[in-house]
């Protein structure tokens, strides 16, 4: 099949063809590739593993758009639900009267400045919303994405859709936002109620949180091979 595996500085055991990023981003190589790196975010390295590889010509995951996209709340929850995942209501704003009015308390907030990453704040009084709304908004310059706290808020590392979790619809949903954006590591952050769960957002790895054992499942998965492209 297959391929040009670039790796950042993950040391992986895989009989797949490996570069390191900066070897590949000094190339001309033309293939299949399959870009393994903690963090997709736009500007970062990962992304632009990716951007020239599309600049290249070469097939590759993940690409650009799906890089931007699966980053952006909003856009990723709407992606994600045109496709069937449970997703969570969101409302973009500034104000946190309308938040109040739309989902009550307590609720979970992400900032959508270009100057942020989209972590996440978790809110359970009015005097919190205000002052966290006005901070994370750049005094009202910018929106935030707000959805309501439903119940548990858990985060499942994800390795080509493939999780850890014994949950079977936590599986069920890591698999289906792989199938939809084809982010090879990432973190998926999913609200658990009583009887359903819902994807609300995804973050990329730091690489302290990616285990021995980790780079492992990851070895076994690339050398495997099959459907990563499909």
């Amino acid at each position: 099949m297959f391929c040009v595996l670039v790796v950042s500085s993950i040391d992986l055991e895989t009989d797949t063809p490996t570069v390191k990023p900066s070897t590949f981003l000094n190339s001309s190589i033309k293939d299949d590739v399959i870009n393994v790196n903690n963090d997709y975010r736009y500007m970062k390295t990962g992304y632009y593993v990716s951007l020239h590889a599309e600049i290249l010509g070469d097939r590759v995951i993940p690409s650009t758009k799906d890089c931007v996209d699966a980053y952006r709340v909003p856009i990723l929850l709407l992606r994600a639900a045109k496709r069937g995942v449970p997703t969570i209501p969101f409302l973009i704003t500034d104000s946190p009267k309308r938040i109040i009015q739309e989902f009550g308390l307590p609720v979970i907030v992400f900032p959508l400045s270009p100057f942020t990453f989209n972590r996440l704040t978790v809110i359970k009084s009015r005097s919190t919303l205000y002052k966290s709304i006005k901070k994370l908004s750049f005094n009202h310059r910018y929106t935030v994405c707000a959805q309501p706290l439903y119940g548990e808020l858990i985060s499942c590392k994800s390795f080509f859709g493939y999780c850890h979790r014994k949950d079977l619809d936590v599986k069920d949903t890591a698999r289906k936002v792989y199938q939809i954006f084809r982010i090879p590591l990432c973190k998926l952050l999913i609200q658990k109620s009583r009887d359903s769960i819902y994807l609300c957002g995804l973050h990329p790895l730091n690489m302290d949180e990616i285990t021995v054992s980790d780079f492992v499942k990851i070895s076994r998965i690339l050398s495997r091979g099959e459907g990563l492209f499909d």
